[in-house]
């Protein structure tokens, strides 16, 4: 018997108000809340890639590209965020599966040409949504 690979759907990050910011065509996560993978998609989720960081310094907002490595939806996974453009970005993506959830948790932004670290803060997350389309 010949096993096949499910039939996949990548979905972008859609605009929930309370929920998500709008830059530039993406839509960006807020940090510290909870993303019910209903909201994106009633079909089993397999992985979630984080695609950009939305940030602003002293007032100018910003956004950095990170590299898609999508990350597999299974058990409890702590995804670190990290980009070669911003090495001081302290951040992480919580993934849920047994709850269905996911969680964008930021810290800082340390920039070495900054004097302060306060003047920076990272205010979303850009993802992407790799789905099992029906049968």
């Amino acid at each position: 018997m010949i096993s096949t690979l499910p039939q996949t759907l990548t979905l972008a990050m859609p605009a929930i108000d309370g929920v998500t910011l709008h830059h530039k065509g993406l839509n960006y996560l807020r940090p510290e809340l909870l993303l019910d993978f209903v909201t994106i998609s009633e079909q089993p989720m397999l992985f979630v890639t984080p695609v950009a960081v939305l940030y602003s310094t002293v007032g100018v907002v910003r956004y950095v590209n990170l590299r898609r490595i999508p990350v597999a939806v299974s058990g409890r996974v702590i995804y670190p965020i990290c980009s070669q453009a911003l090495p001081d970005l302290r951040a992480k993506l919580i993934i849920n599966t047994q709850a269905r959830k996911l969680k964008f948790l930021e810290s800082l932004v340390a920039m070495r040409e900054q004097p302060t670290a306060s003047s920076t803060k990272v205010i979303g997350l850009a993802l992407e949504f790799t789905v099992q389309q029906p049968s």
